[in-house]
């Protein structure tokens, strides 16, 4: 039997914008929303589920350990199915008890979570939010994200992970949660993910952040400098100058694989691609202003009614995203054309600014330790319990460039000038 519960949509109380108020933080991520999908299956593992309305402290339904429910779409309504029983809604809660695990099932992904579920439909799919508690979601983000098995540089991704996830933005235009599971938040896999360094990198750094003068960084990162990394400004679009992203040389990157790189694309392929992605007929490019470094800032696309001029960030994301083959690794590079062949050739892997993670990696193997990193990549920073940090808070831009009188040593490592990401 099947009971219809019609009710206004009640958000829960876990927000990342109140973290500093809790003594159990949670982060709101919507999982799975890359598959878009119309039904899952949710089971009871470690414990039972209680299936609640958003508006009601009592449970309407109760999961045992290893009993499975299907969730679905139902026109403007969420149904929950099991098979005695089922609720429709306009929204449900799914709420474990503390620390216990239970799963989701979606086509042949099935992944393992910890913390609340708040479950709504999303036009033709389902929003599935997960309120992952912060040391959960910063081990399973440090074993997705960090590739290597080091302590000192895990250490050094779970305080920038953790400030990365307590620091709520509205990048997704949405009250319900503040980020997602993969690359354009951070890679976040649930609970099975987690290894025991990234376990003990996350207690080893229990509630640190990163702040700038005394407020959260905006703490991005990627996978490999090329032997610089680079000014926020530069890179993206960005209105602000950030003080604690500025561009330096980078002596921990020699041994990266990414540190030089080529690549060949055939021009049909690449030039259909960037027509497809900017939305008219590419006929051919040129590579436009560099930052002191090497990084191109624009490349000017021609059209057959002129050129238009786009960051080299978005050319770089355009093409990657529309020929994942192509691996054009970062916007420092060199292009030809030989025949029907574009050639590449580049240093680096990611957009170069903030932390880099095979940085990071040389420098543990040097016996440096994560506070070292954490300096040398993001100027200025201290590293402190969220608990002091103004969670609400981005910390101050510049209004101009960072002043030129710097230390020596500082002038000889910097020049005026995040998944990698």
């Amino acid at each position: 039997m099947i009971v219809r519960v019609c009710i206004a949509v009640l958000l829960l109380s876990f927000c990342v914008k109140d973290t500093a108020a809790q003594s159990d933080p949670h982060v709101r991520v919507r999982v799975l929303g890359s598959q878009k999908p119309t039904s899952v299956s949710v089971k009871a593992t470690g414990g039972d589920l209680r299936i609640h309305l958003p508006s009601t402290s009592s449970p309407v339904m109760r999961l045992r350990p290893g009993e499975s429910a299907t969730l679905s779409l139902r026109g403007p309504e969420v149904a929950i199915e099991r098979s005695a029983d089922g609720i429709y809604a306009s929204a449900l809660d799914i709420q474990p008890d503390e620390g216990v695990t239970w799963t989701l099932t979606s086509g042949d992904v099935t992944r393992a979570y910890t913390g609340p579920l708040h479950v709504e439909p999303d036009g033709s799919s389902l929003q599935l939010v997960n309120h992952a508690p912060l040391d959960d979601y910063v081990a399973s983000v440090v074993a997705a994200e960090y590739g290597f098995k080091d302590l000192e540089g895990s250490k050094a991704m779970a305080v920038v992970a953790r400030t990365y996830g307590v620091r709520a933005s509205d990048k997704f235009n949405s009250g319900d949660y503040d980020h997602v599971d993969n690359t354009v938040s951070q890679v976040y896999r649930g609970v099975r993910a987690i290894t025991p360094t990234s376990r003990r990198a996350t207690q080893a750094t229990a509630g640190q952040v990163l702040t700038y003068d005394g407020s959260l960084i905006e703490a991005v990162y990627f996978s490999s400098s090329g032997g610089h990394t680079a000014n926020n400004e530069d890179v993206w679009d960005a209105k602000d100058v950030l003080p604690y992203l500025r561009g330096k040389r980078d002596p921990y990157d020699r041994n990266s694989p990414h540190h030089r790189w080529s690549t060949s694309v055939p021009s049909s392929q690449l030039l259909s691609a960037l027509s497809n992605e900017f939305g008219t007929r590419i006929t051919g490019f040129v590579l436009g202003k560099r930052s002191s470094e090497g990084r191109l800032k624009t490349v000017t696309l021609l059209t057959p009614g002129g050129r238009m001029t786009v960051r080299a960030n978005n050319f770089r994301l355009a093409i990657t995203r529309r020929l994942p083959d192509a691996d054009l690794k970062s916007t420092w590079f060199d292009a030809s054309r030989n025949g029907n062949t574009y050639r590449f050739s580049g240093r680096g892997f990611g957009h170069g600014v903030g932390l880099s993670q095979w940085g990071i990696h040389e420098m543990s193997d040097q016996g440096r330790d994560y506070q070292d990193m954490l300096s040398f990549y993001y100027s200025g920073v201290d590293i402190r319990s969220f608990d002091g940090a103004q969670i609400d808070a981005p910390a101050r831009p510049v209004a101009s460039n960072p002043p030129k009188e710097r230390k020596k040593e500082e002038k000889e490592e910097e020049t005026t000038r995040r998944i990698g990401w």
